[in-house]
């Protein structure tokens, strides 16, 4: 069974990205299309963890890497990628484990290109956020990068509107008999906002995706969201709207309201700043229903044992985000450089546990570089940070 050229393109662009630090603009909306899927994103962490490559070093140093990459190039270039196509690869990497053998293959090129030993940390003084474009998948498959300069959108459901970060599906532009679902990818370092068919408002924020019908039909409206997003829905009486989330779903009429379920956090969180809102099917052993009124939150422990909880808070502190800015109030750290992370991209680490829990309240602009927030923080919860670097990859380290 002979690897797709598909498996050989996307290692082949991890390895220009980890050894040159950026793509072409089509190349990066095909590996950020990939990375959407959770199983993808393991590989891609686990091929650029120098640590780890480091540690089966003697391993890849057995393996004949020149060879082995020109027979990988010869693949590439007997199927004619030299640009990366924009293909309908919803079943890329069928084959995982010969996947894996590829990316030690690229891992030891990057050893090789990099010298016998991963480059040694750099302390820096602060991280600036790079703003990444995101990325549309139409139904069809076809794979667009949302460039400010693509105004129009020409796809064989219609015109898309493209305009100041604004996705806009107009139903006067859609022809009528509209169908499949698009999907809207916003990687790390990004916000993005859709206005959909019926009405309905969602902005998107970094390291997220949403999953939306290109026009609604019938007597129910819904779409499935990765990440967190605020919606401001369309009131219509007959057809409800539904968010579902792989931790639950929330059901509306026409409200404002704010979803927050990353795969990688504790607890799926919704907000209501306006309307009512029933937020059901979430890992609770009850399984019941939540009814929410405005100024409401309900946090789902979906980590440990289901609980729920709902508190009054303020709803402007979850939704700033979508202003540009970060607004904590009363959060521990760990939470804090969780949401952080996923607009400077980098990691966080902790030398002692009990620092995780210390809390915070404060307001930042995103636009600004972490020193900015960091320093805050340092300074009102008497905590220290150290930023370093290995390649392109940065860390965040807290101690006392």
């Amino acid at each position: 069974m002979s690897l797709g050229k598909k498996e050989f393109i996307v290692a082949d662009l991890i390895r220009k990205e980890l050894l040159l630090g950026k793509l072409f603009t089509e190349e990066n909306a095909f590996l950020q299309e990939w990375l959407s899927l959770p199983e993808n994103e393991v590989y891609y962490q686990k091929v650029i963890d120098f640590e780890t490559l480091k540690s089966k070093e003697s391993f890849y140093s057995a393996i004949d890497t020149d060879m082995a990459f020109e027979r990988i190039r010869e693949k590439i270039s007997q199927s004619n990628t030299h640009a990366v196509p924009l293909y309908n690869y919803k079943k890329l990497f069928k084959y995982a484990a010969v996947f894996l053998v590829l990316l030690s293959v690229t891992a030891v090129f990057v050893f090789k290109n990099n010298g016998e030993n991963q480059k040694p940390k750099t302390i820096v003084t602060s991280i600036t956020p790079k703003y990444n474009s995101p990325t549309l998948v139409l139904a069809d498959g076809t794979v667009i990068a949302l460039e400010a300069k693509k105004e129009k959108i020409i796809s064989k459901n219609g015109v898309i509107s493209n305009v100041n970060k604004v996705l806009v599906y107009d139903a006067k532009d859609l022809k009528g008999a509209a169908s499949g679902e698009n999907t809207l990818i916003v990687p790390v370092g990004g916000i993005y906002a859709v206005n959909l068919s019926d009405g309905t408002k969602v902005w998107l924020n970094s390291k997220s995706s949403l999953k939306y019908p290109v026009e609604f039909s019938g007597n129910k409206r819904a779409v499935t969201l990765e990440g967190e997003a605020y919606f401001e829905v369309s009131k219509n009486l007959h057809s409800p709207f539904t968010v579902k989330t792989k931790s639950g779903n929330i059901t509306v009429l026409g409200t404002h309201f704010n979803v927050s379920s990353y795969k990688e956090d504790d607890v799926f969180t919704t907000t209501l700043a306006e309307g009512k809102v029933k937020v059901s099917d979430f890992a609770s052993e009850e399984k019941e229903s939540i009814v929410l009124n405005p100024g409401q939150q309900s946090r789902v422990n979906i980590k440990n044992d289901g609980s729920v909880t709902v508190a009054a808070v303020d709803p402007t502190v979850y939704t700033a985000w979508k202003d540009g800015k970060f607004y904590f109030e009363n959060e521990n750290l760990k939470s804090i450089l969780a949401k952080m992370s996923r607009w400077y991209n980098f990691t966080a680490k902790f030398e002692n546990k009990s620092l995780e829990q210390i809390r915070f309240t404060g307001i930042a602009l995103k636009e600004e570089p972490i020193d900015r927030l960091l320093d805050i923080i340092s300074k009102v919860s008497n905590v220290k940070y150290k930023i370093t670097k290995v390649n392109q990859t940065y860390e965040v380290t807290v101690s006392k």
